[in-house]
């Protein structure tokens, strides 16, 4: 009895299946994906001499850094835009480098350091209405791969594609990838640091991935971080690459130490020894992005979901610093979507994506969330350098960048508007 009742449910699971087999043979279900097609670049391409152009709208932007009176935007995978700011109320713009695969940059001592793909390229700022490129170092950021015919594998572009597929297909919404090769992006933003415009260097910002310390340009990539001599300005030197672990996003230089966000933690590096930075300690959380500035004993980390970062943690964390070997989390603040961050003198600036810009008095890190200063809707947010002197706040939104004065936090004045243009 017991074999005939294990061979009839057997039967009847077989032809349940064997029915559904042949329903799914005969169902054809929309389905959409999103295909990812390699991109290629001949090195004869990519490794030209590249000379200022006239200025030109933005299209995308990406990061943007501060020196002296000059603005530099970043179009994300394409250029630089360079500005006179002197007067944040009427930004002029004085032209544009075209630079293939361009995201990062960093200036010093009057030189503009920048990455072309696989490539760092140095340009002479002496006279910034004429940058003058005079060096190239190949080969010094990590490349998806290489082809003989092809050349360089530089990017994969995105395609949106409506089909029929059969019902047995699972999900609405598959991303695949040509080559099997996983790939997400988003858009590449920097924020801001937390002091005035210094002599020899300029500002950069919490999600960057270029800093400046010492006579080193420091940059990181996926797994590590590369040190690069600048003891002769105009020709950077590789000098040494301190591997981390994985997922590493954004370094922020706070006085002597480097701290490194990554999808898993914050890191801070003592770089007293500035060849041969040297780990103190992380601070772990959940995996989520991370970009993260810091100023007196307190840091702040923004975590958001919803990215490459696979995760759905949207909120403000807040570290006591005053032990840099032993970081301890203070609290943890709920947010919408917290993008780039800075900070200055404790009043705290947060990009919360299309929930705008938020200004908040952190001056006691456990009452932040009642002391919203401002809140700039209408906007869709992800960059901000907050200045010192003067009062001025400088934002990058997908509807452009705005630059407010925020003399009174309570009540910031919006000072003027580079425009992005429309796709």
């Amino acid at each position: 009895m017991k074999i005939l009742h294990v061979f009839s449910l057997f039967a009847v699971v077989a032809l349940a299946f064997s029915s559904s087999a042949c329903l799914r043979d005969e169902c054809d279900a929309e389905h959409s994906y999103v295909r990812y097609d390699p991109v290629f670049i001949q090195p004869s391409v990519l490794r030209t001499k590249i000379a200022m152009g006239s200025p030109q709208k933005i299209q995308q932007a990406g990061k943007i850094y501060l020196y002296g009176q000059y603005l530099f935007v970043n179009d994300f995978e394409e250029g630089i835009h360079i500005f006179d700011n002197q007067d944040p109320a009427n930004p002029r713009a004085i032209g544009y480098l075209d630079i293939p695969g361009n995201v990062d940059m960093a200036v010093r001592n009057q030189y503009l350091y920048a990455d072309s793909y696989v490539d760092l390229l140095t340009f002479d700022l002496s006279r910034p209405d004429n940058p003058v490129m005079v060096n190239r170092l190949e080969d010094v950021f990590p490349k998806y791969g290489w082809d003989e015919a092809r050349g360089l594998l530089v990017d994969y572009e995105p395609t949106r594609v409506e089909e029929k597929m059969p019902c047995s297909s699972t999900g609405k919404d598959v991303i695949f990838i040509n080559g099997g090769m996983w790939v997400r992006k988003e858009v590449a933003v920097a924020l801001g640091s937390n002091t005035g415009v210094p002599s020899t260097s300029g500002i950069g910002g919490s999600t960057a991935r270029f800093t400046l310390g010492f006579e080193q340009l420091y940059t990181v990539d996926d797994a590590s971080l590369k040190v690069f001599s600048l003891s002769v300005p105009e020709s950077p030197k590789w000098a040494n690459t301190v591997r981390i672990g994985w997922g590493i996003e954004t370094i922020f230089p706070f006085q002597d130490k480097l701290f490194i966000g990554s999808r898993t933690g914050m890191f801070i590096y003592d770089a007293s020894d500035p060849l041969n930075p040297r780990q103190l300690s992380v601070f772990q959380h959940a995996n989520a992005c991370d970009p993260v500035v810091a100023e007196g004993n307190t840091a702040y980390v923004t975590l958001r979901g919803g990215t490459q970062c696979e995760n759905f943690t949207n909120q403000l964390e807040v570290i006591d610093i005053s032990d840099l070997l032993k970081p301890r989390l203070l609290k943890v603040y709920p947010m919408h979507h917290p993008i780039g961050l800075s900070v200055v003198k404790g009043t705290l600036f947060i990009c919360e994506d299309d929930a705008g810009l938020k200004v908040f008095d952190a001056t006691e890190w456990d009452k932040i969330d009642q002391r919203l200063l401002d809140h700039e809707k209408g906007l869709t947010t992800f960059d901000v350098i907050a200045l010192e002197k003067p009062k001025v706040a400088i934002v990058t939104a997908k509807e452009g960048i705005f630059q407010y004065d925020y003399s009174d936090p309570k009540d910031l004045r919006l000072l003027s508007k580079i425009s992005v243009e429309d796709k």
